[in-house]
């Protein structure tokens, strides 16, 4: 291996110049990757166009270090100065899916990988052996919508009707009330009770099938901080409270905020931070934060962890879950609503019954939207806080911390900054969320067969 090379290629930063949209962060926007994830790709990239620099030979990249590899060369400047420390121009060759192609890009593939191993060890099983990080999840998509499922409940829940009321009209004519009423209300307790611990259970036995070197066991705090609460002001407010913490941004008497004469910078959320602060001068905290709130650095967290959960909320094991727990309510609420039916028909009081059955209807709504977000917002977090972080020194990190103690650990005086009205800065409001057109991963040049030196 050429080390000089290897060092120069590895110290070689994408990113420079700094900006609000550099290189990493358009690439993680594009493809809603995570942080990690992202600058796993890019040293992959380099990787490649190491073994790119090396051989006399083609040599092929996968379908995610394709995607890093054609935005390298949008930003041209960048990337001929990154061939110059190649020592040759490297050229991208598309495949043109001809046949006579086929073989040259084959074999192109099975050298690369011997070439990998020889200078770099295993190859990196998520970046060469997927098309897109969430692959690796294994999830099988649903064959259906849930808005689908919804109307498909509904309409069988109309044909029903008349042949369950048939059915159950004896039940209901030898049943009085309130021997009824205490009977209904305890299948409501022991389907709510029921439908939980069967919801956590299979929620749980899940995420221990994915891959252990999967994206969603290699978040940041910030990551797992935004997906417990959904919403990105509190990731900005730890953010800035640790730069109170350390003395980089200062209250000022009149509860507005400055940036110190010193500065202590330990990541991209800091930077962006302190450079938005110094262009807006002395600021109240409440306007500060709806300047960052639409940041790249901040918006991206909310793309990648929206997309982690659309990913599984389109998956069959999660449509499966939600058809049991709809179809289950749907049942509930058709023997309470035939009740009804049964003493409108007989002139006897329904108000409690109709009572019950209008709050049950409320209830499942609110119940089915919360199933959309547990495994997100309460599961993964979960698996983190007993499992994963278990076996890691996170001791004194202070954002591992803040995810683990939350605003606890946030200086009082900041608290009382925070306390006061703010925006409604949830993923969805800031304009930032990933959309239906989402294809779980960007798109990538699956056509590129390789590329070839000068």
């Amino acid at each position: 291996m050429n080390k000089n090379l290897w060092k120069k290629i590895e110290e070689y930063d994408l990113d420079q110049p700094p900006s609000d949209y550099d290189f990493s962060l358009r690439l993680a926007h594009e493809n809603y990757w995570t942080q990690n994830f992202t600058k796993q790709a890019v040293l992959e990239y380099k990787k490649f166009m190491y073994l790119a620099a090396v051989s006399d030979m083609m040599v092929s990249p996968s379908e995610i270090v394709d995607t890093v590899w054609h935005q390298h060369l949008i930003f041209t400047k960048s990337y001929h100065e990154f061939c110059q420390i190649l020592g040759k121009q490297i050229q991208h060759i598309p495949s043109t899916h001809n046949k006579k192609d086929f073989t040259k890009f084959k074999d192109a593939k099975e050298r690369t990988v011997k070439l990998y191993e020889t200078h770099f060890g295993k190859q990196h099983d998520i970046i060469w052996n997927y098309s897109n990080p969430y692959e690796s999840l294994h999830l099988d998509k649903s064959n259906f919508e849930l808005q689908t499922t919804l109307i498909i409940g509904m309409v069988t829940f109309i044909v029903l009707t008349i042949p369950l009321y048939f059915l159950l009209k004896p039940l209901y004519l030898n049943t009085k009330n309130p021997d009824f009423m205490i009977f209904y209300l305890g299948l409501i307790v022991i389907l709510f009770a029921g439908l939980e611990w069967y919801n956590r259970r299979k929620f749980e036995q899940t995420i221990h099938l994915f891959d252990k070197n999967c994206i969603i066991f290699d978040l940041q705090p910030f990551e797992l901080i935004y997906l417990k609460n959904m919403n990105i002001s509190s990731v900005i407010n730890g953010s800035v409270n640790e730069l109170i913490d350390n003395g980089s941004i200062k209250i000022n008497a009149d509860k507005t905020i400055s940036v110190n004469d010193l500065t202590f910078i330990k990541s991209r959320e800091d930077r962006q931070i302190i450079a938005s602060l110094e262009d807006l001068g002395k600021s109240s905290y409440s306007n500060f934060l709806n300047q960052l709130i639409p940041k790249p650095v901040f918006s991206n967290i909310v793309r990648s962890m929206d997309e982690v959960k659309k990913y599984f909320n389109r998956s069959k094991i999660f449509s499966h879950l939600f058809v049991l727990n709809f179809t289950l309510f749907l049942i509930l609420i058709m023997f309470g609503l035939l009740r009804i039916v049964t003493g409108v028909l007989r002139e006897k009081p329904v108000v409690q019954i109709t009572l019950a059955v209008i709050v049950l209807l409320f209830l499942m709504i609110g119940y089915l939207f919360r199933l959309t977000n547990v495994f997100s917002s309460k599961v993964l977090p979960g698996a983190y806080t007993k499992e994963i972080l278990s076996k890691r020194n996170t001791e004194n990190d202070w954002q591992w911390n803040y995810f683990l103690l939350g605003t606890a650990i946030f200086t009082t005086s900041f608290v009382s900054l925070t306390n006061r009205p703010t925006p409604d800065s949830s993923g969805g409001n800031c304009g930032t969320s990933s959309s239906s057109d989402s294809s779980c991963g960007g798109s990538s040049c699956s056509s590129c067969g390789g590329c070839g030196g000068d």
